[in-house]
């Protein structure tokens, strides 16, 4: 009693803490449930509206504008939180909207002169016309990237919590009201997409960046761009082909099934069976992986076994977040669908139970992933990123060719996913000098408790 007292008077004094890691984490945390909750309520409404062919055809799509629109900045936006001077970040910043400009008009000209016969040559003569709204889609992403970036380093979690969530639920709103009011098709998928991208963007803009105005009327010389360009070029030369890579690989399963022969249908089973995997880990993304990457910024140049002792625990808090949550789908997901959904969208349950012995290990690690920029490890980070690729589409192709039905490719996808995030993990704590064995020995049997638990209890009860 004395231990969990003490624990709690050290969280409530922390949350009071102006700027503290505790309540800037807080802070997301609390916008990312609120999302979580909107997702859930939308969730149920989107599936009775839309098809899972047209959840299919915006999963394709989405792997075009999605890793694009990620790559556009060339990574430079994840160094933000490191330059100490604030004239430096300004150059760099101005350096990032510029590239991230003229990269999207490039996309564009590209898809107006050979989009067809590029998506012609990947067997995605569904996307159609769509393939002209890639670059727009992809433009507002990076701008949408470029600004929560910019709020981290200036610490702005409260204001970004307030906006975002505000923006989530007006996103959803009209995604339902477009489907029942014009058409349940792709098109109001895209374009909820963009409103979503956009609104955040002139949100922050307006209301999140109190220097917006400031920064975007410097000027600076070619030799200030030159030399920021230079100090961060690990970033477009790992991190960029690392997000690449890691973006292009997470959305191969629906760019690779059709094809490998799967119906467009079948593309969206797998991508509807994401949106309730995704939410933890968006949960963690906003509200530990930015908080989690300014706080590490500071330690590391020259508190480093402070950055050790908040990395363990961190890493401790996350595994047994995650677990809560991967017992929950693996026991009931299919039933959960079925019961929400109806039965058209029973495949998609199947799949998340698969997939979340994949995504327990993405989501333990997910959050932690910054160190490799923090520590300046960008290169380690690419290699991974290619490795992660390799065995993705090497596991994809073998599941296809060991069996022919969809959920045993998919649980050969899943393990061999799992297998790598493990080993990311670990790869993790080696960069701190971490001991390994105390991070295998809790990871394993913390989720190869949890999976075999929730297997036996599913055989008892279905």
């Amino acid at each position: 009693m004395d231990k969990l007292r003490k624990s709690f008077n050290e969280i409530s004094g922390a949350l009071r803490t102006e700027g503290s890691f505790v309540q800037n984490s807080a802070w997301m945390f609390a916008s990312s449930g609120i999302s979580i909750l909107i997702q859930f309520v939308f969730f149920y409404l989107l599936a009775r509206i839309y098809s899972p062919a047209a959840y299919g055809l915006f999963g394709i799509f989405n792997f075009y504008s999605s890793t694009l629109g990620n790559s556009a900045t060339l990574g430079y936006n994840q160094a933000f939180v490191l330059p100490q001077k604030e004239r430096e970040f300004s150059t760099l910043l101005r350096l990032t909207i510029w590239i991230a400009l003229v990269f999207c008009a490039l996309i564009f000209i590209t898809s107006i002169l050979f989009g067809k016969t590029i998506i012609h040559l990947f067997d995605h003569d569904v996307v159609g016309n769509w393939v002209y709204w890639i670059a727009p889609v992809s433009l507002l992403l990076a701008f949408d990237r470029i600004a929560c970036d910019w709020a981290i380093r200036n610490k702005e979690f409260r204001q970004q919590t307030i906006w975002s969530t505000g923006i989530t639920l007006a996103s959803k709103s009209f995604n339902v009201g477009y489907g029942m009011l014009i058409a349940a098709t792709t098109a109001g998928l895209v374009f909820t997409t963009l409103l979503q991208h956009g609104l955040r963007v002139i949100a922050y803009a307006r209301f999140v960046l109190v220097d917006f105005g400031v920064r975007t009327r410097d000027r600076f010389t070619r030799q200030e761009l030159r030399e920021v360009a230079k100090e961060y070029k690990e970033f477009p030369l790992y991190i960029y082909w690392g997000n690449v890579i890691n973006i292009f690989s997470s959305n191969l399963p629906a760019a690779l099934l059709t094809p490998l022969g799967f119906s467009l249908e079948t593309v969206g089973f797998y991508t509807y069976s994401l949106i309730v995997l995704d939410l933890p880990i968006r949960m963690l993304g906003a509200g530990i992986s930015s908080v989690f990457l300014q706080k590490a910024a500071e330690l590391a140049r020259d508190r480093m076994h402070e950055l050790v002792y908040h990395t363990w625990r961190l890493y401790k808090n996350i595994v047994f977040v995650s677990l809560v949550f991967s017992f929950i789908v693996f026991v009931f997901a299919e039933k959960i669908y079925v019961a929400l959904l109806g039965e058209r969208w029973l495949l998609a349950g199947r799949l998340a139970e698969l997939l979340m012995i994949f995504y327990f290990f993405r989501m333990i690690s997910s959050p932690l992933q910054s160190l490799f920029n923090v520590l300046r490890k960008e290169k380690q980070f690419f290699i991974f990123q290619v490795m992660l690729t390799i065995v993705r589409i090497g596991s994809l192709v073998f599941g296809v060719w060991f069996s022919e039905y969809f959920t045993v490719v998919m649980l050969i996808y899943s393990l061999a996913n799992a297998v790598m995030h493990f080993i990311l993990c670990l790869w993790i704590f080696r960069l701190i000098h971490f001991p390994l064995w105390k991070v295998s020995l809790f990871t394993l049997a913390s989720g190869g408790g949890c999976f075999v638990l929730g297997y036996l209890i599913r055989h008892a009860i279905f």
